[in-house]
């Protein structure tokens, strides 16, 4: 049986999905790690089924084809992917996403530790097109050339800002994208799945994943790895374009009545925070305490000691606890996320950063 399922929702995205397939037959893999991927053609007329059908892969490959309707929307066509999914873990991407070749060892980091969290990871934005050759030869990793036709996406500059600890935030729901996102069936199968009544473009992956997280489903950011988003056409911003305007609109009102009084604010903050989470997160997240402990950590062998501070000191709720982790392969980043009985707020930055955008120096001014 595979671990994981990778999900794959599709609409007239051949071209774009056929360097995300590349990519997922580059993933490197241990006997504990096996993977399939469901590609899920919400109605496509560009012969997508045909390049499916003639695809030479290593993995098992499914292709569920979807008549276009009415009903059309990515909620269905995922909905479709995790009916077809014999994994533990669905793994969810879009058909413009890269992924590199560790991808699933550095997730399945998280998954050997707990199968009570959903993962979530950011990803970097090419703003030109690139060749098919690039995929082809492997050359789409190399960072110093990447670096030169990326920016990142929103939730780069928050992360830089609240810190690498989804459980330090408010609401880390927000933040889990089906760009680069993977839950437990376990967790799943609690819910009825992506709510197909938002139907138009965005907030259907955060309302399926705070459904979740209401229940008591941890997330958890990997700041380890990335995802590379193709370019197709519009560079992206912290505020949505305004083509998305309506459908936001229209999402965010099922949203509000299916949530009301959603983090206590009012219909129009819900909208205005949904149009644009890169510019409000701010708003929903508070900090009064004052006092803040940095520990910065970079020496290997005293990882453990570390850690039994970490601890002690999180236990008393009137303090920052501040963690810059120097030590490259550290398992810090993962187990803090996991931490019990947290009352201080902690946040956690490792250095040097795994994002070219920057290079290995680059460093963000602490609060």
């Amino acid at each position: 049986m595979n671990k994981y399922s990778f999900v794959i929702p599709s609409y007239n995205c051949k071209k774009l999905l056929r360097n995300t397939l590349k990519s997922l037959d580059y993933l490197i893999t241990n006997k504990n790690i096996g993977y399939e991927v469901i590609v899920v053609d919400d109605g496509s007329d560009d012969g997508t089924g045909r390049y499916i059908q003639e695809i030479n892969v290593k993995y098992e490959i499914k292709y569920i084809y979807l008549k276009r309707g009415h009903d059309s929307s990515r909620a269905r066509a995922r909905n479709e992917g995790m009916r077809a999914a014999t994994g533990n873990i669905i793994v969810f991407i879009d058909a413009d996403i890269i992924v590199r070749p560790k991808y699933l060892l550095n997730l399945d980091k998280f998954y050997m530790v707990s199968d009570e969290i959903a993962v979530t990871g950011i990803r970097v934005l090419m703003n030109q097109d690139i060749d098919d050759c690039m995929v082809d030869d492997k050359s789409i990793y190399d960072e110093r050339r990447l670096k030169r036709r990326i920016g990142m996406d929103f939730r780069y500059d928050i992360f830089e800002d609240l810190s690498y600890n989804a459980g330090g935030m408010t609401a880390p729901f927000l933040y889990a994208l089906t760009c680069n996102l993977a839950v437990p069936k376990k967790w799943i199968d609690t819910t009825t799945g992506f709510d197909e009544e938002l139907i138009k473009w965005g907030i259907e992956d955060i309302e399926f994943v705070y459904r979740m997280y209401c229940q008591g489903m941890r997330i958890a950011i990997n700041p380890k790895d990335y995802v590379i988003h193709q370019f197709h056409g519009v560079e992206q911003t912290d505020v949505i374009d305004d083509k998305y305007e309506e459908d936001i609109k229209y999402n965010t009102n099922i949203f509000i009545k299916k949530h009301p009084a959603f983090l206590g604010l009012s219909n129009e903050k819900v909208y205005e925070l949904f149009r644009s989470i890169g510019t409000r997160y701010k708003d929903i997240e508070r900090n009064d305490v004052k006092e803040s402990i940095i520990i910065n950590v970079t020496q290997e062998d005293r990882i453990e000691e570390f850690k039994k501070k970490i601890t002690t000191l999180c236990k008393d709720k009137k303090i920052n606890i501040v963690i810059n982790d120097y030590v490259k392969d550290s398992d810090l980043y993962l187990w803090i996320q996991l931490l019990d009985n947290v009352n201080a707020k902690i946040k956690y930055y490792s250095y040097p950063r795994v994002y070219p955008v920057f290079g290995e120096n680059h460093r963000v001014a602490l609060a």
